[in-house]
């Protein structure tokens, strides 16, 4: 019997999760088809794959709760909490007649709790407990539960770390991770190559190394990093004044698994590469993953220290942190070679150590030790004080030498989603994480799912910086992060603004939302269409990439940045937030009809002049039909009482064509202006022109 409770492999985290994208394979044809093909991608840990399988059955049959359970199962495993917990609560809903899934409780905490839902998320914890208190599974939720417990209580203080998105120019709709500091270079690794000669729909993506000078466009390091169409090259850790650099090359062995090890690439004296060779055992090890290297010097230790995870045997369970003393006579500037071109013999390696205080059953990864503060820096989802996915603890070196007891970070730097990569610059006020925290960017539109993006982290500066250079004898001590410095009363207690006021329905009187080019059901004369206004809108928000390109085609530096920019900022603050802010007129719509009001909606349908113009007033009517059907459509057919009564009406008024703006192209062959320019596309909308109450 398939076990549909299995661990996803948490190195997923490293590259994110490109299966959600694979395609239905045509030979399923009917639902038992597709709900075997989506056992098997369960059985081979490819979660995407089946989540994709079981959704094309359920769609087939709507309310079959074996399908709706392993299509939740499947969306856990690849941290879709949103699109879990509305599976789950399709069969909780169910289960109020026959309980069937004794875990159901349990897995609802676990989605909850990874969204930050904590006192929700504790009730079922404890509803498992109180059903199963001899499960296997009632310490992992007694954890769960104390961990909720412990987030609940938490304070943010929200003048003390400032946590930002690095921007479009450094992130891309996919992953975006590992930020490591070189001078004024940024190394971060990128899961947005696509592999040469791939004929998969869509491309099979790899990982590689990108390169960003004084915080401009980032482009491919290719050198000394191998250029290979089979691995992904990530994680890069720079030491020795910039001599010394080690990588993980990653091969998947399955959907799901993926196996990596340590490389090392040394600069000669005129700055040339050598040829990276793969680390000896006892560093990598055989048939096991050695990733996310760091390498610093620890003063405690009179060492310098190479810092990794890896699942190898001797662990507490999962990825672990491990650590090995490096050779410092070897490891340093004065030991390079002069000739890149000559092989050069390594030094021997100490068997690496576990670092048992730090590691829990659970995942530790992504270390880094901050070498001015001695202070080392990880991510973990195995320790109790976690506010849900992967969080940044801490920890130092103690009296006697030994670690202390990790810290969590707090809420200043950790979401209940997952948080890893955190690095600081030498001065130790400003630095990096990588996250898939609200604020990055989605692959998956419709589910709010993927992708890990690099944020910028600043915290405040003592307010006094006027302080003689440090001496040789009393080297510079930044404030450990987190430390509340000294900061004048005022700056810690602001004025406290007025509570905005509660939104009103005429608040969205002017909405507009936006449609790709000839959508909805192009090439047609209906005036009607059978899509909803969410079934358009995702694919449209998934070509944003495209837009980009196309629009920026055959222009260089400062215009290309510029026009790119443009089709950015259009997407985002105007395409994305029309459908942001259609949900939450609905969920306003909805409190306001339960409550007797009576309420019509007027839209108009525009369209850019492309076509001719009775073209133009079907396509108008087609896409208001489609926000009608979102209406419809909307939780399940909440309004549908409210439609049939006519105490809700969605009308519309005369078409728009003829207001659209002067110097819109509508030349067919000049597809750069009359499809992908901005002030084109803001012409392909439906617009709330009025709602009467």
């Amino acid at each position: 019997m398939m076990v549909f409770f299995q661990k996803i492999q948490p190195l997923r985290l490293c590259f994110l999760l490109w299966i959600i994208l694979l395609p239905v394979y045509g030979a399923a044809q009917s639902r038992h088809s597709y709900e075997r093909a989506g056992d098997k991608a369960f059985e081979q840990k490819d979660y995407g794959a089946a989540l994709q399988h079981y959704q094309t059955a359920l769609s087939r049959k709507p309310d079959d709760a074996a399908l709706l359970w392993k299509s939740a199962e499947s969306a856990r495993l690849i941290h879709a909490d949103a699109m879990a917990e509305r599976w789950y609560r399709r069969i909780e809903a169910a289960e109020k007649r026959k309980p069937t899934y004794p875990l159901l409780p349990l897995r609802l905490g676990e989605t909850l709790r990874k969204q930050g839902k904590y006192d929700e998320a504790a009730r079922y914890f404890e509803r498992f407990l109180e059903q199963n208190p001899a499960s296997e599974w009632a310490a992992f939720a007694k954890t769960n539960l104390e961990a909720c417990q412990w987030a609940s209580r938490q304070t943010h203080t929200a003048d003390s770390v400032v946590v930002r998105n690095a921007g479009k120019h450094l992130n891309s709709p996919y992953s975006d991770f590992a930020p490591a500091l070189l001078g004024d270079s940024l190394f971060f690794s990128s899961y947005r190559f696509d592999k040469r000669g791939d004929k998969n729909v869509p491309k099979t993506k790899l990982t590689k190394v990108m390169l960003s000078v004084k915080n401009g466009r980032p482009r491919e390091a290719a050198r000394p990093f191998p250029n290979t169409d089979t691995a992904h090259v990530a994680h890069t850790a720079f030491f020795g004044d910039g001599h010394f650099l080690l990588f993980t090359l990653c091969k998947n062995r399955n959907a799901s698994d993926i196996r990596c090890d340590l490389w090392l690439a040394i600069k000669d004296v005129r700055n040339r590469w050598t040829a990276p060779i793969r680390l000896p055992e006892p560093v990598n090890l055989g048939g096991y993953t050695t990733t996310q290297p760091h390498v610093a010097f620890d003063t405690a230790a009179e060492q310098l220290l190479l810092w990794f995870a890896s699942d190898r045997p001797g662990g507490q369970g999962g990825l672990d942190l491990w650590y090995t003393p490096l050779d410092t006579n070897w490891f340093c500037p004065c030991h390079i070679p002069l000739d890149a071109r000559k092989p050069f013999p390594l030094p021997a390696f100490t068997p690496p150590a576990n670092v048992s205080t730090l590691n829990t059953p659970g995942d530790e990864v992504t270390p880094f030790f901050h070498e001015p503060t001695q202070t080392l820096y990880f991510s973990s989802n195995g320790h109790t004080e976690n506010f849900g996915g992967f969080d940044i603890y801490r920890t130092h070196r103690q009296a006697d030498g030994s670690l202390a007891p990790p810290e969590n970070a707090g809420p200043e730097l950790n979401t209940p989603y997952n948080d890893l990569y955190f690095i600081l610059a030498p001065d130790g006020y400003s630095g990096y994480l990588s996250s898939n925290r609200p604020g990055a960017q989605y692959l998956d539109e419709a589910n709010k799912f993927c992708c890990n993006d690099l944020f910028t982290v600043q915290f405040p500066m003592p307010p006094d910086t006027t302080q003689a250079p440090p001496t040789a004898d009393a080297p510079p001590r930044p404030a450990r992060p987190l430390e509340r410095p000294t900061i004048p009363i005022e700056q810690l207690n602001p004025p406290k603004l007025p509570a905005p006021p509660p939104p009103q329905l005429k608040d969205f009187v002017g909405l507009p939302l936006y449609f790709d080019n000839d959508e909805p059901d192009r090439r047609t004369r209906r005036t009607t269409t059978q899509k909803n206004y969410a079934e358009t809108i995702i694919p449209y928000l998934e070509r944003q990439s495209e837009y980009r390109e196309r629009f920026a085609a055959g222009l260089k530096g400062s215009q290309r940045d510029s026009a790119e920019q443009r089709i950015d900022d259009f997407f985002d603050n105007e395409v994305r937030r029309g459908y942001e802010r259609l949900e939450q007129l609905c969920e306003l719509l909805l409190e306001r009809l339960q409550a007797g009001e009576r309420v019509e909606i007027v839209l108009k349908g525009y369209t850019s002049p492309r076509a001719e113009s009775d073209y133009n007033l079907a396509l108008g009517k087609r896409r208001v039909s489609s926000v009608r059907n979102y209406f419809t459509a909307y939780a399940n057919g909440a309004f549908l009482p409210f439609l049939n009564t006519g105490q809700l009406k969605v009308s519309e008024t005369s078409f728009g064509e003829t207001t659209a703006r002067r110097g819109i192209s509508d030349d067919l062959r000049d597809e750069r202006n009359s499809i992908y320019h901005p002030d084109a596309a803001r012409e392909r909308r439906v617009e709330i022109v009025e709602i009467r109450q």
